[in-house]
């Protein structure tokens, strides 16, 4: 008898054409990553630049509350002797130190509101900042910031 060969297959090998991914396939697998991975860096330098602008607003906030609170405090008269007679216009006040090295400027404005009543006092404070270091008025006022309270009080009223 003759000795019939036969071919083995190996269980294990496979066509050339059908193995693996080819250069092309990740370069674009990497292009696409790349581009998300960028989206996702800029949304989150957005929201790191959104947080630090709040904080400087409700910094701001709280300057002008503090103040507020203060000048509650004080007798209109003594407020009075102290900024001049009224209406006080734009008076500044000491500057405060806000997060991460800002500087928050405080005006006080105090004016009679004679149309209601002339015990009636208007105490206003606004608290101004620059972003970035900017300069007030820099970049046509693109940098600039206030926040304002106001307050009504008599006359005869202090905490």
């Amino acid at each position: 008898m003759a000795a019939v060969r036969t071919r083995r297959r190996s269980a294990g090998r496979t066509r050339p054409r059908d193995g693996g991914f080819t250069l092309i396939e990740l370069l674009v697998t990497l292009a696409v990553t790349v581009i998300g991975l960028a989206g996702l860096l800029s949304i989150h330098l957005a929201s790191v630049r959104g947080n630090a602008a709040t904080a400087r607003g409700a910094a701001a906030t709280a300057a002008a509350q503090m103040t507020l609170e203060e000048l509650r405090q004080v007798p209109i008269d003594t407020l009075i002797a102290t900024y001049g007679a009224l209406p006080v216009d734009h008076e500044p006040l000491d500057t405060v130190a806000g997060p991460a090295g800002l500087t928050l400027s405080r005006t006080l404005t105090m004016t009679e509101l004679t149309a209601a009543s002339s015990d009636l006092i208007l105490l206003r404070v606004e608290v101004t900042w620059t972003d970035d270091g900017a300069a007030p008025g820099e970049a046509g006022g693109k940098y600039d910031h206030m926040v304002a309270l106001e307050l009504v009080r008599t006359r005869q009223e202090a905490l």
